[in-house]
């Protein structure tokens, strides 16, 4: 159960801070209050869409970016799993006609976002259907594990890209320093298929939050 309590009577006494404010939760970015992310957040719809999926331990985690990208994303879906085979959120995504659904998983036949070009990103769905991402939420372990078991994720094209910077996720330990945190690869994949000549940088807010996290986040690490 997640207690708020950073406004009850009492809180301070015989001048100092009651603790139980700092223990208090926020119930939608399930962080503590006083590092509640949530009013950094300016929710829109992204291009492409994107289905995160994520796995059980990862979405415990008090950290876990792929739900941060997910209340970010007007126009995302969020789905807790392992084996997504008879999920039928994720079959409804699969089979509809509108959608031209990809993997974002780095492998020897992914088409590399980063050495295509502009136009080609930009044509890179079929005409008259929408590009949907699905992205794996957890550790490079687990991520393979979901692949395996997933078998209407196994034959999905996949793509990929190359970090044009080391992570920012510098809270939690990286395999390699170009492994992105989740919603680092959302923010760079909507970047890739952003057109140049766009004026619009909505999609920077998920940088924005994740950021801020991180460095309140150090401002309490040694």
């Amino acid at each position: 159960m997640i207690v708020d309590t950073a406004d009850a009577p009492g809180s301070r006494r015989n001048g100092l801070i009651d603790q139980t404010r700092y223990r208090a939760w926020c119930r939608d970015c399930r962080r503590p209050r006083v590092n509640c992310y949530c009013a950094l957040i300016e929710p829109f719809d992204s291009v492409p869409r994107f289905v995160i999926l994520t796995q059980p331990r990862e979405a415990k985690h008090h950290f876990g970016t792929g739900r941060m990208a997910h209340r970010c994303l007007n126009n995302s879906l969020l789905l807790e799993g392992v084996d997504f085979s008879v999920d039928e959120r994720v079959d409804r995504e699969l089979n509809s006609r509108a959608n031209f659904p990809v993997l974002l998983f780095p492998s020897r036949d992914a088409v590399n976002l980063s050495r295509c070009t502009s136009a080609e990103r930009l044509t890179f769905a079929p005409a008259g259907r929408n590009l949907l991402v699905f992205v794996l939420d957890g550790t490079w372990k687990s991520a393979r594990k979901m692949i395996r078991l997933s078998r209407n994720l196994t034959n999905l094209p996949r793509i990929c890209f190359e970090p044009p910077a080391p992570s920012s996720y510098r809270i939690r330990r990286q395999p390699k320093p170009n492994c992105y945190s989740t919603i680092e690869a959302i923010h760079h994949v909507i970047q890739l298929f952003t057109p140049c000549s766009s004026a619009c940088r909505s999609h920077d807010n998920l940088v924005t939050v994740f950021h801020s996290v991180i460095e309140r986040q150090l401002t309490y690490t040694p």
